[in-house]
């Protein structure tokens, strides 16, 4: 008769065991983190602040300066891109941009070294003296004065541009008014040492150059 009652004694101590074990398994989303909540921030006022979500953004890289092309190069009042009037021949020929033209000896002080633009022909010239540096430097391609002044302008527009140029002295007996072919000089910037020469026939523009207002090297 007491058959029954121990059968359900052990019953109760199986389901009892069964329970334990249940309650320290771990759960299938693994183990609670041991780290504190955040705690939302309260302002003055008493009202709470959201906390910022962390930022998944990737830092900022910098942006490579944009290349620009020689041949559209602006002809400044004393240099065309890199190559200024009066730097030295080896400065210049750092830049990359220029060929020296063969044949030609040591460039000593009183020598005069000419060169060319990178990848254009001999007459995209430039010429250095030993003592000076870059005494004169033509243009090419689309390069043009900051003006808009470029081979195929009008005389007009030059005028306009330029109100006060000269005209080089060539003998001519044609009023500077009433000129329409020969070389235009320009300062645009006083004092510093170079000047545009800019050449004129039947009224149009055929090329624009940047000279040092040291004479030498060239006509």
């Amino acid at each position: 008769m007491h058959h029954p009652a121990r059968i359900l004694g052990a019953t109760a101590l199986v389901a009892l065991a069964a329970a334990c074990t249940t309650s320290t398994r771990p759960t299938a989303a693994g183990p609670a983190s041991s780290a504190p909540a955040p705690v939302p921030a309260v302002s003055a006022t008493g009202a709470t602040v959201p906390s910022p979500a962390p930022s998944s953004a990737p830092p900022t890289q910098p942006v490579a300066a944009p290349h620009t092309d020689p041949a559209d190069l602006t002809i400044r009042p004393d240099h065309i891109g890199p190559l200024r009037i009066g730097m030295s021949l080896a400065a210049a020929k750092a830049t990359g941009l220029i060929v020296v033209n063969a044949g030609q000896g040591a460039a000593g002080p009183g020598d005069c070294i000419s060169a060319h633009w990178k990848g254009q022909p001999d007459h995209a010239w430039m010429v250095f003296n030993g003592k000076y540096g870059l005494r004169a430097l033509d243009s090419f391609g689309r390069q043009r004065t900051p003006e808009g002044i470029r081979p195929g302008s009008t005389l007009a527009a030059v005028r306009r541009a330029y109100p006060h140029l000269s005209w080089r002295m060539d003998d001519s007996e044609t009023p500077d008014a009433k000129r329409t072919d020969g070389d235009a000089m320009v300062d645009v910037a006083k004092g510093d040492g170079a000047h545009y020469r800019i050449n004129i026939q039947k009224s149009k523009v055929t090329d624009v150059q940047l000279e040092s207002d040291r004479d030498g090297c060239y006509e």
